[in-house]
């Protein structure tokens, strides 16, 4: 495609301008090219400086000219002038240099037509990596970098290399302009600056890293498109960027956009993968916008389509709309992020104070393991349809004026608190939802409005359908970090985190103490990070806790604050908004970085170490659904493992971390019902024997556990011979005996 559109180009010139022969010459100052001029510099590196800032190369109110620097290395002076210099010209090809760099601007074009540029690299010219960037300023202060373009039609930029400077091309008043297979990565302000630009194909280039690596970010971005409309973005790299689209139209907004972005890759950005402010009629799809602080900015927006994206594990919210109207928002995977969708009325911003937020249809949208699903604050005449909303800490949460909302035929399931959360003073039509539940009664606790506080509007949500009939389990599993279980990480809203550490959980098949892995979650966002519990597939928990008293679990972090965790907390749950919450010191996380430690937390609060019982909703022992573990840093980001999570009889030895001569053992679950698991610890390698007896001292079983080395072991034992009772069990070495005791149920 490239040597076709070259040839194609060469021979234009050639037929239409009476193209002069190739003239081949050395780059000196002050070239004056003509009409009809074929220049190729002989190779070489050249030390040229511009002092004039008038063009080492002046193209001035000529037309058909090609300019090829294969081999040719030119170097400017202190950043300033131009490598060529254009202005009312037209049909010019420059092509093939090798490098060019230390000036303002490689190519300064104005007022021109019909320019292609391609096969070159123009790179480390003019850079700033402190201050902040005025994004209103034209072409007058452009920054510096590659090209610059002013009132200039139909160019082509491709295949070319323009990294470590301001800009790579910056575009002001410009039109029909097309850029692909363009590496214009590792700038620091922006990789494609179009301001008043409009009808441009912007594609397959790499725009990566475009950032201030010594201030705030936010003002730097892959593409900039300010006040520009009628353009096309498409297959893009521009991940890891200040924002990796930045569209503006403050006070212009009376102009629709109607620019199209799609299929690029938008995500690690420290601030937004995409933001479009006051912005009308763009369109957002198949973009991937995961791992940054916001996934899609789009405050004061109206009339956009925000379709079939990918909105993962973004630091705030994955999209947030302040002040937008008539937006849709439609098949987008929203999985774990603080916010899936966050819409509200912010302070108003002059002009525009009489802008509110209102219609916007979210629907066909997926919905996992975020903090919250959708939350709404003062939107009107929105509609939530067929979305799936499964395993988020809450679903849907309304506040404020929410007249003429509807939330219907949604998928709900496994939601920890509620799958719709009405605080707000209006009734919210509901039909036709399908929730994840046994009973009606489980499916109405799920829901929060006027039956829970008098203040809320009613949530009416008949008529409904039940969709797979969930198993309620009621076994106490030997260790809940196990699979199939499930963890998610929920995250509170983060303002600052290493975008290179996205919050993740998976299985840990190396690092553990019992059974098969660990659950591991890493993250770069340190703000109150729960690790929460859910069975697998159609099951909910509902855990009788009466005669348990204490959560276990063995856990370890790691962390790089140099002044550790911050706070701690456990939360034990049921299905309908209710839990305790266990208020620890952060000296337990404190004192598990780099090593594996038990946590022994009483249900009732207090032990050692000390934890804070209190509680929140109408919540009792007698049916817990879930357990989540809370760790926090303060935005800074952090590791934690955790393994044989369970609970524990009152029955159990409450001095089982004590030990004789060296040996410790406990076994989990205790009671149990048809097996148990031993911990065992040694101080060295050493024979092992386990008696186990009945209360009356007779021998129930006897085994011989062969040599173990030193260190700790795990050893799961069917029991389903002994009946229901009291046992003892002691482990036996050649010089060391522990006995202990454990309950068998059922």
């Amino acid at each position: 495609m490239k040597t076709k559109i070259l040839l194609f180009a060469t021979v234009f010139l050639i037929m239409t301008g009476g193209l002069q022969s190739q003239i081949y010459m050395d780059l000196t100052d002050n070239i004056d090219v003509s009409s009809n001029s074929w220049i190729i510099f002989n190779p070489g590196t050249y030390n040229v400086a511009d002092p004039g800032n008038d063009g080492v190369i002046r193209i001035n109110n000529v037309h058909n000219i090609i300019l090829e620097g294969p081999g040719v290395i030119a170097e400017g002076a202190g950043y300033n002038g131009y490598l060529i210099k254009i202005n009312n010209a037209q049909n010019v090809i420059i092509r093939n240099f090798e490098l060019v760099s230390h000036y303002n601007y490689v190519v300064y074009i104005t007022n021109a037509d019909s320019i292609i540029i391609n096969d070159n690299n123009f790179s480390w010219n003019k850079v700033d990596s402190t201050g902040w960037i005025s994004i209103w300023t034209n072409y007058q202060q452009a920054l510096g970098g590659g090209v610059m373009m002013y009132q200039t039609n139909h160019a082509q930029i491709f295949n070319n290399e323009m990294k470590y400077q301001n800009d790579a091309t910056a575009l002001y008043h410009c039109d029909n302009i097309q850029a692909w297979d363009n590496d214009f990565s590792w700038n620091t302000s922006f990789g494609i600056r179009m301001y008043f630009t409009d009808s441009c194909h912007i594609h397959h280039n790499n725009c990566s890293h475009v950032n201030r690596p010594y201030t705030n970010p936010s003002d730097c971005a892959a593409i900039l498109v300010l006040v520009s409309n009628e353009n096309l973005v498409e297959h893009n790299d521009l991940s890891y960027s200040g924002d990796g689209v930045f569209l503006g139209q403050f006070q212009y907004s009376q102009i629709p956009n109607n620019n199209v972005f799609q299929y690029n890759e938008c995500s690690y950005s420290p601030h937004n993968a995409i933001e479009a402010t006051f912005a009308d009629g763009n369109i957002f799809r198949h973009n991937n916008c995961n791992y940054s602080h916001y996934g899609l900015w789009l405050g004061y927006s109206f009339n956009t389509l925000v379709d079939s994206n990918e909105i993962i594990g973004n630091q705030h919210s994955g999209i947030a709309i302040d002040r937008g109207f008539n937006n849709v928002i439609t098949g987008n995977d929203i999985n774990e992020n603080p916010v899936g969708v966050e819409l509200w009325e912010g302070d108003p911003i002059p002009p525009y104070q009489n802008q509110y937020s209102h219609d916007y249809r979210i629907v066909n949208n997926t919905f996992d393991g975020n903090r919250v699903a959708i939350q709404s604050i003062n939107t009107e005449h929105m509609i939530v349809d067929s979305n799936q909303v499964i395993y988020n800490n809450d679903g849907i949460v309304l506040e404020g004026l929410s007249s003429e909302d509807t939330i219907s035929n949604n998928s709900f399931k496994n939601t920890t608190f509620y799958h719709i959360n009405n605080k707000s003073p209006d009734d919210i039509p509901a039909p036709g939802n399908t929730f994840f539940a046994p009973d009606e009664d489980f499916i109405n606790c799920n829901i929060f409005d006027m039956n829970d506080d008098p203040a809320s509007g009613e949530v009416i949500y008949a008529p409904f359908s039940f969709g797979d009939i969930p198993v309620i389990s009621n076994e106490l599993k030997d260790d809940l970090a196990e699979e199939p279980a499930r963890w998610y990480a929920y995250p509170e809203m983060c303002w600052w985190y290493d975008s290179s550490l996205a919050t993740t959980v998976q299985w840990d098949y190396s690092d553990k103490v019992v059974g098969a892995a660990s659950a591991f979650c890493e993250t770069g966002n340190g703000w109150d990070i729960g690790l929460h519990y859910w069975p697998d597939g159609d099951t909910i928990t509902s855990w009788f806790l009466t005669e348990q008293d204490t959560l276990k679990f063995w856990l370890k972090t790691t962390n790089n604050t140099g002044y550790g965790f911050q706070f701690h907390h456990i939360r034990v749950g049921n299905n309908c908004g209710g839990y305790y919450k266990y208020s620890g010191s952060a000296n337990v996380l404190n004192s598990a970085m780099g090593n594996w430690i038990q946590v022994n937390m009483p249900l009732a609060g207090g032990g050692t170490p000390y934890y804070v019982r209190s509680q929140v909703g109408d919540i009792s022992l007698e049916d817990i659904s879930y357990v989540s573990i809370h760790a926090d840093t303060w935005d800074v980001g952090f590791e934690i493992w955790l393994d044989g999570v369970h609970f524990t009889s009152i029955y159990s030895d409450i001095e089982e971390l004590a030990y004789e001569g060296g040996i410790q053992c406990y076994n989990y679950p205790n009671p149990f019902y048809t097996k148990t698991t031993f911990l065992l610890s040694l101080p060295e390698g050493t024979e092992i024997d386990m008696v186990i007896s009945d209360i009356t001292g007779r021998t129930v079983k006897r085994l011989h556990l062969e040599y173990k080395t030193g260190g700790i072991h795990s050893i799961e034992l069917a029991m389903d011979e002994l009946k229901p009772g009291l046992y003892y069990y002691t482990v036996i070495s050649p010089t060391r005996l522990l006995t202990k005791k454990m309950i068998k149920v059922r």
